[in-house]
């Protein structure tokens, strides 16, 4: 979840560097793709990522909560994951108008594989989800 938070950071940092205009697209194309914006990102991802570092996972009214949390992220987790597939396309496209750092492309070209990672972390709140249900 870790490597998620740290990619959507290095996304809004990139996309920050843009000229506005460019800056403008990328943020609607980012929230339109994931069904959130970076900030709605990363204030979900702190929330879960806080929950699950206490020592033992809750139970009662507490598991319900993680659950609902950890099933609004394993859905856009989803969207994510495809979102990372079309990445290659989007930076080749905006280069071809715009100058993209080589180190971008290559970053870039890495997207499609670190959304199958992506669905692997998916799968993995989907059955912690099971459990907290379960605890509920």
């Amino acid at each position: 979840m870790l490597a998620v938070k740290e990619a959507i950071i290095a996304s809004k940092t990139f996309v920050n560097s843009l000229p506005f205009f460019a800056r403008s697209f990328a943020e609607q194309d980012f929230a339109g793709g994931t069904g959130m914006g970076y900030d709605d990102w990363l204030k979900l991802l702190d929330k879960v990522i806080g929950k699950l570092q206490a020592p033992s996972l809750p139970t009662g009214e507490a598991a319900r909560e993680l659950a609902s949390d950890c099933s609004k992220l394993s859905s856009h987790l989803e969207r994510y994951a495809d979102y990372l597939l079309t990445i290659p396309s989007k930076i080749r496209m905006a280069s071809s108008f715009m100058q993209v750092d080589e180190s971008v492309l290559k970053s870039a070209e890495e997207a499609p594989r670190f959304a199958e990672a992506v669905r692997g972390l998916k799968r993995d709140i989907d059955a912690l989800v099971n459990e907290l249900q379960a605890r509920a």
